[in-house]
């Protein structure tokens, strides 16, 4: 192999790794979606909003000021100089202006591939959650539980606590699949 080609697949995968690395967090996909959909560029301001409100699957204008809060400054502080780096975005000062560039096709098809496959349907990071804390709830509860009662009363509550979460898991997710699939 010539030294040519063994330079351009160097550049290619460092170019398949850092599209991978911006794919890798879902509030750097919203963004990336939002600045696609958007008629021009947006102020951070504008463009948290929007995260924020594609997060938590709700209209822009019922974004609360610390949903709004919490995706500014992961957009400030993290985010969006990320994407930077890699010549996703670019913007005047400070993030007046954020725009997609050139190289946004790039991440475009992998996020089209994400969306037709339904990956990235809003309302499972927060039922995940659910289950996450009831698997807690679930070994905290026999030791809390064990002075009192006995094993059996134990076992019934933190199965009980565990199919509840699972319950609400299932019935979160399966309104968030595309039709037909």
């Amino acid at each position: 192999m010539s030294a040519e080609g063994v330079s351009r697949g160097t550049e290619e995968s460092a170019e398949t790794g850092a599209v991978f690395e911006v794919l890798a967090n879902r509030r750097r996909r919203l963004a990336v979606r939002v600045l696609e959909d958007a008629s021009g560029p947006l102020g951070i301001g504008p463009l948290a909003t929007r995260v924020a409100a594609r997060e938590h699957g709700i209209d822009p204008s019922e974004v609360t000021h610390r949903q709004r809060k919490s995706a500014y400054t992961a957009l400030h502080q993290n985010h969006l100089p990320m994407l930077a780096d890699v010549g996703i975005v670019e913007a005047e000062r400070e993030w007046v202006d954020v725009r997609l560039t050139d190289r946004a096709p790039l991440v475009a098809s992998h996020l089209q591939q994400e969306l037709d496959s339904g990956e990235d349907a809003g309302g499972g990071d927060c039922s995940f959650r659910s289950v996450a804390v009831a698997m807690g709830v679930c070994t905290v509860t026999p030791v809390a539980l064990s002075a009192a009662a006995g094993p059996l009363v134990v076992a019934t509550a933190a199965a009980t606590v565990f199919l509840a979460a699972l319950a609400w898991y299932g019935w979160g997710t399966a309104g968030s699949q595309p039709a037909g699939k």
